[in-house]
């Protein structure tokens, strides 16, 4: 499941899923509402890339990167 990851890195960053949810700029009910549904956005794995200085990117077999997602990727970044 994509929640358990994301908790993983935030806790390898000592972040706490109330600063994810923050910087998303989402209530409590809508971070929960995305774990139970192990739902989230592109925008919210950029996003989550941001708090925790690490990025989204696609790594072929030979473990090059071929692309590379930051926070200027964000579509709507008012909340940022």
């Amino acid at each position: 499941m994509k929640s358990n990851k994301i908790n993983a890195l935030l806790e390898l960053n000592g972040k706490k899923s109330k600063d994810y949810r923050e910087f998303l700029g989402i209530t409590r009910q809508s971070m929960a509402r995305k774990k139970r549904l192990d739902s989230y956005s592109a925008d919210d794995l950029i996003v989550l890339g941001e708090v925790t200085n690490t990025h989204l990117a696609y790594i072929d077999d030979n473990q090059k990167v071929i692309v590379t997602f930051d926070i200027s990727d964000v579509k709507n970044k008012s909340h940022l």
